[in-house]
């Protein structure tokens, strides 16, 4: 789970960044993201009702949270919110890392671009 300092809470933030933040698209989510000039990266994870019932919609945030967390120092610091898509559901942890760190490469957001 990300330590509370990586988190997004409060339904400002997640508008905030709906509104105002920039966003792009992969095959099983969405990343609105914005420019933040704190030290630390925030992440917010949406997963709607629509994708599952709530023991699905619970192991996709708590995958979405442990690749985040693992991957946090590659990643520049911005606020961020990952809206889950319905294709998600039955993925493992190494396809939907695989997905993001690729989605974020793409995006420049990636501070240590490695070969993927």
């Amino acid at each position: 789970m990300l330590n509370s300092v990586n988190r997004l809470k409060k339904n400002k933030e997640f508008n905030y960044i709906y509104r105002k933040g920039k966003v792009v698209f992969s095959k099983f989510y969405n990343i609105n993201y914005v420019k933040t000039n704190r030290k630390d990266s925030k992440f917010g994870i949406s997963v709607n009702k629509k994708v599952g019932k709530s023991v699905i919609r619970s192991r996709i945030k708590r995958l979405l949270s442990e690749v985040i967390r693992h991957n946090l120092s590659n990643i520049v610091v911005n606020n961020y919110v990952i809206t889950a898509k319905n294709e998600i559901v039955g993925k493992t942890y190494h396809e939907i890392e695989e997905d993001l760190l690729c989605t974020l490469n793409k995006a420049g957001l990636l501070k240590n671009v490695e070969t993927l």
